[in-house]
C-alpha cells in the first residue's frame, strides 16, 4: 500500500480547530444578541408608553370637559382612530397596557412585564 504526501484536504485537527473557533465565536455572540434584542423590547415597550401618554394629553386638549380615560375601554374608545391607529401592545408578549385611573388626573398606563413611562 502506498502513501501520498502531496494529497490536497484538510485533516481532521485542521477541522476541528476551526469547529472550534466556531463554537467560540457562538458562544460570544448569543449572550450579545440576546441583551439587544431585550434592550429593543424595552425601548419599544417605553416609546409605545410615551406615544400613548402623548395621545392622552392631546385628547384631552381636544375634549377639555371630558374626564380622563379610566379603563382600557374608555382608553381604546377616547384614542382610537382619532389620535392612535390602534391601542399598541408590548412587543414582549403581545399582551395589553394596564390603564388604572380616576377620571380626574391622567391615566396609569403600564406595561404587563413592569415597564413604564415617566
Amino acid at each position: 500500500m502506498r502513501y501520498f504526501r502531496n494529497e490536497k484536504g484538510f485533516t481532521l485537527i485542521e477541522l476541528m480547530v476551526v469547529i472550534l473557533i466556531i463554537g467560540i465565536l457562538v458562544a460570544i455572540a448569543v449572550p450579545v444578541f440576546n441583551s439587544a434584542r431585550q434592550s429593543a423590547y424595552d425601548r419599544t415597550c417605553q416609546a409605545n408608553l410615551r406615544i400613548l401618554d402623548g395621545a392622552v394629553e392631546t385628547w384631552k386638549a381636544a375634549n377639555p370637559t371630558s374626564d380622563y380615560p379610566k379603563d382600557e375601554t374608555e382608553l381604546k374608545a377616547a384614542l382610537v382612530p382619532d389620535y392612535v391607529k390602534s391601542i399598541p401592545v408590548c412587543p414582549m408578549d403581545s399582551d395589553s397596557y394596564t390603564v388604572t385611573g380616576d377620571g380626574n388626573t391622567a391615566p396609569s398606563i403600564t406595561c404587563p412585564n413592569g415597564h413604564h413611562y415617566k
